[in-house]
Formats: structure tokens, sequence, C-alpha cells
């Protein structure tokens, strides 16, 4: 039977470390490259040791952030049970991404699907994560499974929490008995924005803090949407 390593590559801030070596147990070794600035590796960590002495044949490239699933993990194991000699050199395996609560294809992290299992394990930056290979190259085979790339899992729940915090400060308005007047709502929501970038420093955050400013600002017209359904969309009885 083949045998597969796994080879996680992990960068500053990945929170999902753990999760990721939990899920690829099953493989023959697991090495963590853990990569400083600029992508260049300062420490190898060799979490699983091949039980046998013999060599590796297969070698799979992960993130940190990623988790693979039980119907990759099955076609891998699939794969293990094969003829080596019939089999091809490489496999490129598609990325799925968590957004909004729900499954989309593709990743922030590079290109989906991407050349990272391979026969012969490579130096970081591998190559298979470069943007500029072609997705179908003659000899490459493509594993149909998925990895769950968790990303965008900060993402998700910062809309969940814009959802609640909304519904709540709609709730209390109206049980206050507040009116809603659209033009107030737009004004106030472009205070707050204005203020989160220029009175706490967020602006100095580039990008992030645009977004965190914005998030803010919606929150708050979002709250006043709610309100306003409350008070003026009639229920439509069942």
């Amino acid at each position: 039977m083949a045998t597969i390593s796994v080879v996680v590559f992990s960068i500053p801030k990945m929170k999902h470390l753990a999760q990721c070596l939990e899920s690829v147990q099953w493989a023959d070794a697991i090495t963590v490259r853990h990569l400083g600035d600029g992508g260049k590796a300062f420490s190898t960590e060799e979490v699983k040791r091949p039980s046998s002495g013999g060599g590796i044949d297969w070698f799979l490239y992960l993130w940190g952030e990623e988790r693979v699933e039980a119907e990759l993990r099955e076609e891998l194991e699939g794969l293990r049970k094969r003829n080596g000699s019939t089999s091809v050199s490489s496999y490129r395996i598609p990325v799925r991404s968590r957004l909004l609560g729900d499954w989309a294809e593709g990743s922030l992290w590079g290109p989906s699907p991407a050349l990272r299992l391979r026969r012969e394990a490579r130096a970081f930056p591998p190559g298979w994560w470069d943007a500029s290979e072609r997705k179908v190259d003659a000899g490459e085979g493509l594993l149909r499974g998925w990895i769950a790339d968790y990303s965008l899992v900060e993402l998700s729940a910062g809309v969940d929490w814009v959802n609640r915090c909304s519904s709540f400060w709609a709730a209390r308005a109206q049980a206050e008995n507040r009116s809603f007047s659209p033009a107030n709502a737009v004004i106030r929501s472009l205070g707050i924005f204005a203020r989160l970038l220029w009175m706490n420093g967020v602006f100095s955050r580039g990008l992030a803090g645009w977004t965190l400013s914005a998030l803010a600002a919606y929150t708050n017209l979002l709250s006043g949407a709610k309100l306003w359904e409350a008070t003026h969309v009639r229920k439509i009885a069942k």
C-alpha cells in the first residue's frame, strides 16, 4: 500500500492549525513547516514519523487553516490502494471556503484546484499555489474531494454578529417607542463611520479599518431598517 505524508505550512496568526492536524492523523507522516516573513521556513516540526522504515510515496501540501474532510480522505485512501506504477505523478485538489454560513468553491489563499499532491517533497514555495500554473496540465490527475478552507470563518461570524446586534437594537428601540427617520438613520450611520475612522484611529489600519467602520455604520442602518419594518410592515397571517 502506498504511503502519504502530509506537509502543513503554518504562518503567524493562523488560528486553526490544531484542527488541521487533527484531520490528517490518518496519514503515515505529518510535518509542520512554520514560515516567517517572506515565506521562508524558520523551523520544522515532525509531528508524526512513518511507522515503517520505507520511503514516502505521496506528499500532500496543506495550509494550516485547512482541514481534510471525509470525502477527500476516502479518495486519498483509494489512491493509496492503487498500483503506484499506473498512477499519475501529481493531482490537483479543489478548495472550498466557508462564507456567510455556506460553502463556496475557491479560496482567498490562491487558485483552485491547486496542484498539491505530488510524488516528491518540495521546499517552500513548492509551486502548487502558483497562480501562473495552468489548471489543467498533461499527465496530472484531479481528485474531486474537498478541503475546507477556514480562512473566512471570522467573516461569517462577523456577519452573524451584525445581524444579532442590529436585531437587539431594533427590539430595544421598538420597546421604547422610538420613531424611525430614514434621513436621521443615514446621517447617524455616516457619523459612526467617520468617528471610527478618525477619532478611534482605525484609519491607520488600512483596509481592515475601513471594513470595521463600514460594518459598524451598516449595523446602525440595519437596526433602523428592522425597526421600520417592525412598525410599518403588516404581518401576513398564515
